[in-house]
């Protein structure tokens, strides 16, 4: 009979258990989503760009967004390489939790006074990367960046595009390249000058091909 109650009790306890656990995970605090990301760009250190023109369509093809007129992009630390700079971006930063579908973008390559566009979409997979959520902190401050949340576009003197995938916490994930058109500009279109550092390595190397 004894027995028999405390196996009953430890039946009780074990159902009570479950119960507890049930409820807790129930109640247990969804992760926020993904509400802010950015189209970031980056060039090789002296092949300098100047952003003319993004467009980015919605993944719901509802609408978009506009920006990066004018701006010059971030370099990176290697002329034929894409390394350092990647945590900052020269690009536009979009507050919705709706990703995109595609885009489009222009730029001007200083180097070789050349403009290039293309029309890039962004896959399923991608977008997935994006909203995943890592419970991950890092820097001085240990703060919570927990989203790939940064479409990195490395923009090459030829016309080729490496899109990367970032974030505050996360290095460069290539995920795909991609080959741009030539744009052809306005006749009296001025392409702005390099610096004399970058156009003094422009005039000793060149501008390779197929390197990025």
């Amino acid at each position: 009979m004894v027995k028999t109650v405390i196996n009953f009790n430890r039946f009780l306890l074990i159902v009570f258990c479950l119960l507890i656990s049930a409820c807790s995970t129930k109640h247990q605090v969804k992760s926020p989503p993904l509400d802010e990301w950015t189209i970031s760009t980056i060039s090789p250190k002296y092949y300098t760009v100047r952003g003319d023109i993004l467009l980015i369509v919605g993944e719901r093809k509802q609408g978009g967004w506009r920006g990066m007129v004018g701006k010059t992009t971030m370099e990176s630390e290697n002329p034929l390489g894409w390394d350092g700079g990647e945590r900052f971006h020269s690009g536009y930063s979009i507050s919705s939790t709706e990703l995109p579908a595609s885009f489009y973008i222009r730029w001007h390559s200083l180097a070789n006074k050349k403009t290039y566009n293309k029309t890039i979409k962004v896959s399923e997979d991608i977008r997935n990367k994006m909203r995943e959520y890592h419970d991950i902190r890092c820097g001085k401050s240990n703060r919570l960046k927990p989203y790939k949340n940064n479409i990195l576009l490395g923009l090459a003197p030829d016309g080729m595009i490496s899109v990367f995938l970032n974030g505050g916490c996360f290095d460069n994930e290539l995920q795909f390249k991609v080959q741009a058109v030539e744009y052809k500009v306005a006749d009296d279109f001025v392409y702005p000058e390099l610096k004399k550092e970058s156009q003094d390595y422009v005039d000793e190397h060149g501008v390779p091909v197929g390197i990025w």
